[in-house]
């Protein structure tokens, strides 16, 4: 499996917006086609907009969105939403991924908007943290296939 990795670093804080792109081969033949982007916030988790922004250079479909902390959040779920140019991918807000308590991860179901088109740019709100514990070291993983 090869991947490339393009990391960017954002003014303003610890945010690292990432995109992996791969493929899986067997026996030569190309099986599964693999793009992420990926957005990560170091330390606790705090309440707030997205403001580092990923744009798109294709047009892909959303396939998941898996949120992950290092340290779990306590007291609530940690819950986080994206956008697509500032509107929420998630028109059913129950569908966003929510890290429950006491737990490292979560994925999202079912996102009302999965196309995505070249120009177009991604962000993450955190939308709630832990009430005991915020959680720490959140990165929210979008994985994409190209719709053409």
């Amino acid at each position: 499996m090869a991947l490339r990795r393009k990391l960017d670093r954002y003014p303003g804080g610890g945010k690292l917006p990432m995109q992996i792109q791969g493929s899986l081969t067997i026996d030569g033949v190309l099986v599964v086609p693999v793009e992420a982007y990926t957005f990560a916030v170091t330390g606790t988790i705090a309440v707030a907009t997205g403001k580092s922004r990923i744009y798109l250079e294709h047009d892909y479909v959303v396939e998941t969105v898996r949120a992950a902390v290092h340290t779990a959040p306590a007291g609530a779920a940690l819950v986080v939403d994206v956008n697509k140019n500032g509107t929420t991918i998630y028109t059913d807000q129950a569908n966003r991924p929510s890290i429950a308590v006491g737990t490292n991860s979560a994925t999202g179901n079912n996102p009302a908007v999965t196309t995505l088109a070249a120009g177009d740019y991604l962000t993450v709100d955190v939308d709630q943290v832990g009430s005991a514990t915020a959680g720490a070291d959140l990165t929210v993983t979008v994985r994409v296939r190209r719709a053409n």
